[in-house]
């Protein structure tokens, strides 16, 4: 195949199968695409009601009148609305929108590179992967982690050009960067990013005085953060927030998720994650945590070649997150953040080549069957609660509604 560059492209290998066996691997990718136009039109519908006091809001937490943490893309995105006479919740909702489509483009572009390309979508269309994530519990979706996968997507794309294109690594970097000073848990994911640093410093396709580089930005980001956060955590009165967000045209509603929670000190959130470890509830978690990681480690062992050190790796990187899960209760969200930042990587590391011992076979097809059916009957809420039926339970509750 060639695309409209004139380069060559990887095929999908699927010669010798029925029609139905590559109806069958086609599956994951074009489900990547419906789940993604689905989530679109949710923000869409998130407009026309008005706006979403947590999507929406936490994007509108800002600076104007008092200095708080995550405030800087707030402050931004009013300025905006200001300057061009707009509703600052379509200018939330426009952004979120062009920022998943970039993403999944950019992944739909470095994927169409890789091989074995349907096991790859197969990998993508994991339960925890955000898109999936956000399309069975849109509740906990469009949040600024959002701009965190935009800059893995142009790192992805960047890896997976014939020649590693050194300076989109910087963008995404500096993405990165921009992600981290508008939402501090984003910092979770810069262990992440030095590693597919490194892979790339380790290909040659950057230099040291790059590599370094790379993680000044970073880093940078991160303790502008961390000093941000610690300074600025909480307001007295979250009206002070709130008023320039009603000043342009925001309804009274959109304060009363994210923005007024600004009000709550960390000691308070700390006292009811620590509770719920003692709860039933982490019942529930650790069954939702183990079936997304068993399946992400079957697709990931097949593409790795291997399992003992993909196993030892995801595991690792699983403690990376931990001190979210004692400042904040959306545990599920925690493990989605897990579960697509060790997806960004691994497909990070396939485009550059490593590990050597990686397959360019499909998965067998009736394991393939397999997981994709486990992909789509079950899954989990932003919370910690296991979702059964999954997106073809959803799916299948909306159409009889329709056809109700």
């Amino acid at each position: 195949m060639v695309d409209i560059a004139g380069e060559i492209t990887p095929a999908p290998n699927y010669l010798g199968l029925t029609n139905l066996q590559r109806f069958t691997y086609s599956v994951p990718k074009f489900l990547i695409w419906i789940f993604s136009s689905y989530i679109v039109l949710l923000a869409f519908q998130d407009f026309q009601l008005g706006g979403d006091s947590w999507k929406q809001g936490d994007w509108l937490i800002n600076s104007v009148d008092t200095t708080i943490r995550r405030g800087m893309m707030g402050s931004l995105i009013l300025r905006v609305s200001e300057t061009f006479s707009l509703n600052p919740v379509l200018v939330v909702v426009v952004v979120q929108v062009s920022l998943v489509i970039a993403t999944v483009g950019l992944i739909t572009l470095s994927v169409q590179r890789l091989q074995p390309q349907a096991t790859i979508w197969l990998l993508i269309l994991s339960p925890g992967f955000f898109v999936s994530f956000w399309s069975l519990d849109d509740q906990g979706g469009l949040r600024k982690e959002l701009i965190t996968f935009l800059a893995f997507a142009i790192l992805l794309f960047a890896t997976s050009r014939p020649t590693p294109n050194r300076i989109l690594a910087y963008v995404s970097a500096l993405v990165y960067g921009l992600a981290v000073i508008s939402h501090e848990g984003n910092l979770f994911f810069a262990p992440f990013f030095a590693f597919c640093y490194y892979l790339l410093l380790s290909k040659t396709a950057i230099t040291k005085p790059d590599f370094i580089g790379l993680l000044a930005i970073v880093a940078c980001a991160c303790l502008t953060t961390l000093i941000i956060a610690f300074s600025f955590d909480t307001v007295i009165d979250y009206m002070r927030v709130c008023q320039p967000v009603l000043d342009a045209g925001a309804g009274a509603d959109m304060c009363e998720g994210a923005i007024k929670a600004l009000e709550i000190p960390l000691k308070e959130y700390m006292t009811a994650t620590f509770w719920m470890f003692f709860s039933p509830k982490v019942l529930s978690f650790t069954l939702l945590y183990v079936l997304s990681s068993v399946l992400v480690l079957i697709t990931g062992t097949h593409l790795v070649g291997g399992g003992r050190l993909f196993l030892r790796a995801y595991i690792g990187s699983a403690f990376l997150f931990l001190p979210l899960y004692v400042v904040a209760v959306d545990w599920g969200r925690w493990v989605s953040f897990h579960t697509s930042a060790v997806i960004f990587t691994l497909l990070i590391a396939l485009s550059l080549g490593f590990p050597k011992t990686a397959s360019t076979e499909e998965m067998p097809l009736r394991r393939f069957q397999l997981v994709l059916v486990c992909s789509l009957v079950w899954g989990f809420s932003h919370f910690l609660d296991v979702l059964w039926g999954g997106m073809a339970w959803k799916t299948l509750q909306a159409l009889m509604q329709i056809g109700g």
